[in-house]
């Protein structure tokens, strides 16, 4: 392996050069779009209901 292929790994904008690499457009997924950002809001909304759910249903279990 050569000293070039060990910096490409050991740097940190390792992973942002793989979306380019794959072809990604850099605006979808440096600039989300509102639909983009209303769908991640959405996913933690339900993830937080779900974590608030499941700690009542265990201080329930806990106290029965």
């Amino acid at each position: 392996m050569s000293e070039t292929q060990d910096q490409k790994l050991g740097s940190p904008a390792a992973g942002h050069n793989l979306l380019r690499e794959k072809g990604i457009p850099a605006e979808e997924y440096e600039h989300p779009t509102t639909h983009q950002m209303r769908i991640v809001g959405q996913r933690r909304t339900e993830a937080e209901a779900k974590l608030q759910r499941q700690q009542r249903e265990a201080r329930e279990k806990f106290q029965h």
